[in-house]
Formats: C-alpha cells, sequence, structure tokens
C-alpha cells in the first residue's frame, strides 16, 4: 500500500485535507514526529472529521526510529532542494513518499541520509519557492497512484 509520510506538520487543516485524500483513495498516512495540533480521537471528532474513521493512520514520535525502520523500503522524500522531479522517477505500490512540514520542508539531516531517494515538483516561475503542501500531496499521490 503507497504511504505519505508528513513530518512535524505545523497546520491542522492541510493534515485534515491530506487524510481525507488519503482515505479517499485507500492510502496510508503516517505522521512522524511532533505534530503542532492535537490528533486524539476526541480532537478529531471535535473538528467534524468525519472521515478519520476510514483513515488508514500511524503516529510515530521518533523520527529517527522511523527512518531506520522504513530505511530499505522504496521512498520519495518531496523537497524544493532536489533537482530530479517526480517524473523522472518510477513509483510502485509500495511506495512512501515522504513531506516535511509547511515551515521548513524535510530538515537536512534527512534529505543528506536519503539523498538518491529526494525529488520535486516542478516550478516554473522561481519567484514562488513552494506550494502548499497539501497541494503538493495530492499531485504527488496521484502521480504514484495512478500513472
Amino acid at each position: 500500500m503507497l504511504t505519505i509520510v508528513l513530518v512535524d506538520p505545523k497546520i491542522p487543516q492541510n493534515t485534515g485535507n491530506i487524510g481525507r485524500l488519503c482515505a479517499a483513495n485507500d492510502v496510508r498516512l503516517h505522521i512522524v514526529g511532533e505534530p503542532a495540533f492535537d490528533l486524539s480521537d476526541s480532537a478529531v471528532k471535535r473538528a467534524g472529521l468525519d472521515y478519520w474513521p476510514f483513515l488508514d493512520f500511524e503516529t510515530f514520535s521518533d523520527t529517527t526510529a522511523y527512518f531506520d525502520c522504513i530505511q530499505s523500503k522504496p521512498k520519495h522524500l518531496l523537497t524544493t532542494k532536489a533537482t530530479e522531479t517526480i517524473y523522472e522517477r518510477p513509483f510502485g505500490i509500495d511506495d512512501y513518499l515522504i513531506f516535511g512540514s509547511e515551515t521548513k520542508g524535510l530538515g537536512y539531516d534527512i534529505r543528506s541520509r536519503f539523498l538518491d531517494d529526494c525529488c520535486s515538483l516542478p516550478m516554473t516561475n522561481p519567484n514562488i519557492r513552494s506550494l502548499n503542501l497539501s497541494n503538493a500531496v495530492a499531485v504527488c499521490l496521484y502521480h504514484a497512484k495512478y500513472s
């Protein structure tokens, strides 16, 4: 199963949109590190996320241990720092698509550990530094799953 990985997400609305996207497409969601918001059952219910029970979802607080665990898995780390785009890479049904936080992206420590697995979304306007996280995940998820 395809897995979307969010490392230290900061904006709950983005994570909610990504959760809905994953649930709608039977894609697993892993949240790694420290999200900047509450993901408890009561918080999710209070937020009205009625699709959350249909989401294959796990959290992992230890970032280093998580990346140690998936080290040999096929993965794609999305970063504006990569020269290769998602359209130049082969995707498989068991791949991990890994995204950093909205404010900092993926840290150098993670990127440097998996340099050959880094890729980006192409953007022709050099004045735009990045895309909204939930939009980037949507583009990548649909490309990886359906192309």
